[in-house]
């Protein structure tokens, strides 16, 4: 049996080499996608992420070969992703040169980031040298997400896991945060820019809109709804701030939300729902003094302590470099004794339950160097302070020129050049609340890449006009 996956993996693979490199690189990306959780993440005791990657450096070798057609436009923010590139590229010759930790464990620990915002390049060398090939993947991202998302929605009714992802039991309910919902969102933002344009749109989009709030709604997670909601915000105020919102639309969606809100208290998801809302509505504002004991009981804190206490760590080791790419199992024992915070460990990667065995005979828990709950803790082990710095001069320049120059337009319009915008920067919310921007690197790069398809309709940069409209605020 084992020869026979080895020969269909080798004709899959041969069959890989003759494809275009748009095609290659979207099968790569579903590979790294997890299959859209639609598949399991494992295949042959390896994870399909890997499998992607690798694929996706083969699709690398041959565009860097290739001659571009068109000559990619100039951004801010792609300097200083080179340069964020640059240093974590001495983060890892730190780890195997003066740390020297274990080179297998090193390259595992380090892949995720390096390769993640190195894919970044290989997207925009894909649009310079394939035209077009922006557009086939978002319309078979799309696509695959529109047939997905009513998945997890009958897997709420049925309450039985169908996709293979990050599917828990919450209240007797099935919460799903999908592995694709960045994509759902930002076809999300896409689609409410369109609306508020007046522009029109197909009756599909209509429903993949419903589906979005619907996939959003069940995944019962505080984070995600805040940051639903600012980014909401934030789509309202880029449309103002670009003159391109209007009026009659904002009061036509708003009454749209009235009625959504209606049913959902009328469906049986609305208590759940409007349960980790109102929770997710009291971290935002701080607690009662007047109530003896009075104290915000959630994770948020606890995530802040635990970044905390990394960013402490980390000065005291090397400010500078941090603990670099440091595996989960070479943390110190001293070290790992000495965490407060932190997200208890199932095992090693040797054995993945070796320590959640143990916690059925006690209480003493084994605290992870590493966590999936907020990334800027993961980012300071791994890149150190320096590192930290660049990712938010990354992030900045990437903001700041997006409103800066509002006179580029992307090659597909104005509303997917916002909806870009809009989820990368909710991405970043998230840093907060989820591992954005440490692991899953592949999809903001993908996103940073496509926002480089904005090109400039004039040389004359908005920023005296934009110095003036400040003043006139201020009047």
């Amino acid at each position: 049996m084992t020869a026979v996956y080895l020969g269909v993996a080798l004709i899959g693979f041969l069959a890989f080499l003759t494809w275009e490199p748009k095609v290659k690189a979207l099968v790569s990306f579903v590979l790294m996608m997890q299959f859209f959780d639609a598949a399991p993440n494992l295949l042959f005791g390896m994870y399909v992420w890997d499998y992607g990657a690798i694929l996706m450096l083969i699709t690398a070798i041959e565009l860097f070969f290739r001659t571009p057609v068109q000559e990619p436009v100039k951004h801010g923010y792609l300097v200083a992703l080179r340069i964020f590139l640059a240093w974590m590229t001495v983060c890892f010759l730190w780890s195997l040169l003066v740390y020297r930790y274990d080179v297998v464990h090193t390259i595992k620990n380090a892949r995720y980031m390096v390769l993640g915002y190195f894919m970044t390049l290989v997207f925009i060398r894909l649009f310079a040298v394939q035209p077009g090939s922006f557009e086939f993947l978002m319309k078979w991202i799309y696509r695959l997400t529109f047939v997905l998302m009513p998945v997890v929605v009958l897997q709420f009714l049925a309450r039985k896991q169908l996709l293979f992802g990050l599917v828990s039991e919450y209240e007797g309910a099935l919460r799903d945060v999908p592995v694709f919902l960045p994509f759902c969102l930002l076809n999300f933002w896409i689609i409410g820019t369109k609306l508020l344009s007046s522009e029109r749109l197909a009756a599909h989009e209509y429903v993949y809109a419903s589906l979005v709030l619907a996939t959003v709604a069940l995944t019962f997670t505080r984070g995600i709804y805040i940051a639903v909601v600012f980014t909401a915000g934030l789509l309202v105020w880029t449309m103002f701030w670009n003159k391109t919102l209007k009026a009659s639309s904002l009061v036509m969606v708003a009454g749209c939300a009235m009625l959504l809100l209606v049913g959902v208290v009328a469906s049986g998801a609305a208590q759940r729902v409007a349960g980790r809302a109102l929770s997710g509505l009291q971290l935002l504002s701080p607690p009662d003094s007047s109530i003896p004991g009075s104290r915000k009981d959630d994770t948020f804190n606890g995530r802040l302590g635990l970044a905390a206490e990394r960013f402490s760590l980390v000065w005291e080791r090397n400010p500078l470099i941090g603990y670099g790419f440091i595996h989960e199992d070479d943390v110190p024992s001293e070290l790992r004794n000495s965490l407060k915070f932190g997200t208890a460990l199932g095992g090693t990667a040797a054995d993945p339950t070796a320590y959640s065995r143990s916690y059925a005979y006690s209480g003493n828990y084994v605290l992870g160097f590493y966590t999936a709950d907020i990334a800027w803790a993961d980012i300071v082990i791994s890149t150190g302070w320096i590192g930290v710095v660049l990712l938010i001069i990354l992030l900045a320049t990437f903001a700041s020129g997006h409103y800066l120059h509002g006179d580029r337009a992307h090659s597909m319009g104005y509303a997917v050049k916002t909806g870009l915008f809009l989820q990368i920067a909710m991405m970043v919310l998230l840093t907060f609340d989820g591992n954005n921007f440490y692991t899953a690197v592949h999809i903001p790069a993908l996103l940073l890449a496509g926002y480089s398809l904005a090109g400039t309709r004039s040389a004359i940069s908005r920023a005296p006009e934009i110095r003036a409209r400040f003043t006139n605020i201020l009047k």
